[in-house]
């Protein structure tokens, strides 16, 4: 069984694997960087830690929206790295049976797996793909 934090990017839900998350928090404005990709909010300090802003609308090219006052931060458990996100959705305990692989040869990399969650679908965050593009690291 696998557990996911379930968050919203425009119209469509995602999924990260809960033990990948450190914490959920509201977002807050952050300083920006020059000369960075326009998917790279700046940095922001959250309890005396630096962390890496990534806009994950403009990283998965969902939207190109800069950050809002009602979005919220995920922040990972490995990097300090807080990923932009429009909402949290749900949470959702998943068999592994019930992972599918992901046919879009574009998201593949990003999104390699979706599953159903009522009735949507919802496409899983590969967190060591995106912290291998974004920060140069990853396990």
């Amino acid at each position: 069984m696998s557990d996911f934090i379930l968050f919203k990017l425009a119209d469509k839900t995602y999924g990260i694997p809960f033990h990948e998350i450190d914490e959920i928090q509201n977002s807050k404005p952050g300083t920006s960087i020059p000369f960075s990709s326009n998917w790279h909010e700046g940095v922001v300090k959250i309890r005396d830690e630096i962390y890496t802003i990534v806009n994950l609308r403009k990283k998965l090219n969902v939207s190109h929206e800069d950050q809002r006052d009602t979005d919220k931060f995920i922040l990972l458990r490995r990097e300090k790295v807080a990923l932009l996100v429009d909402s949290l959705d749900d949470t959702a305990s998943v068999p592994e049976t019930a992972l599918t692989d992901n046919e879009e040869v574009a998201s593949r990399r990003f999104l390699p797996s979706v599953f159903e969650h009522g009735d949507r679908l919802v496409l899983v965050l590969n967190v060591d793909t995106l912290l291998a593009t974004t920060t140069g690291g990853g396990a």
